[in-house]
């Protein structure tokens, strides 16, 4: 029986793939560095936001550790100033979460984004709905390492296999594998549905009602 759902953010809850390249590319060009496409963006995306922006640099610079961090700082304060310029929840995800709040689930958000930037975008899109929020905050290894998603399970007191875990991307069907818990797809997100089957998703999902009727039946 599920007794908590944990939702990736970027694909999963929201459409955030328009600000991301605000940022990034706001970014790139003040250090003079080639902008990027949004096929880019996607490719370089769910591993943190460090990562992203290493992987959206040019080699010389990205190999390099003084010049990654001061993109990575300018990046950060880019995104603060964009994060919701056209982010929001995809259609019928508040409703999915009123309804699963009302059952009496535990839910929480895990992320590769930043902690502060994580916090922010979900209390000003679906304020105190979720019991936990998570981003990279330095405490835990990112996602796919398991120690935060079975750190979040713990606090809501589910057992791995009471877990449902929603998630767009490979990254986030390998870290419900690497957890116990039931690993959730779904189609809407950044990446495609054989992407997901093929990196362990015992369920895909096409719209927020798939995951509704999932949290009653697995």
């Amino acid at each position: 029986m599920i007794k908590a759902v944990i939702f990736d953010l970027d694909g999963t809850l929201c459409y955030t793939i328009d600000d991301l390249r605000t940022a990034m590319n706001l970014m790139l060009r003040d250090f003079g560095y080639p902008e990027r496409t949004k096929e880019q963006i996607l490719a370089a995306i769910n591993f943190g936001a460090r990562e992203f922006v290493r992987r959206s640099l040019p080699d010389e610079a990205a190999g390099d550790p003084e010049t990654l961090e001061k993109c990575f700082v300018c990046y950060s304060a880019h995104y603060s100033h964009h994060y919701l310029d056209e982010t929001a929840p995809y259609g019928g995800i508040p409703e999915l979460i009123a309804e699963l709040k009302a059952r009496g689930l535990g839910l929480a958000v895990l992320t590769n984004k930043g902690d502060d930037h994580a916090k922010m975008l979900i209390s000003k899109l679906f304020g105190e709905s979720f019991d936990i929020v998570l981003g990279n905050c330095g405490r835990f290894p990112t996602k796919p390492d398991p120690a935060s998603a079975l750190w979040i399970a713990s606090e809501l007191g589910a057992k791995p296999d009471e877990v449902l875990y929603v998630g767009d991307s490979d990254v986030d069907m390998k870290t419900a594998l690497n957890a116990g818990f039931v690993p959730c797809g779904v189609t809407w997100g950044y990446r495609d549905a054989e992407t997901l089957k093929s990196s362990g998703a015992e369920h895909i999902v096409d719209t927020p009602d798939g995951i509704a009727a999932l949290a009653v039946l697995v």
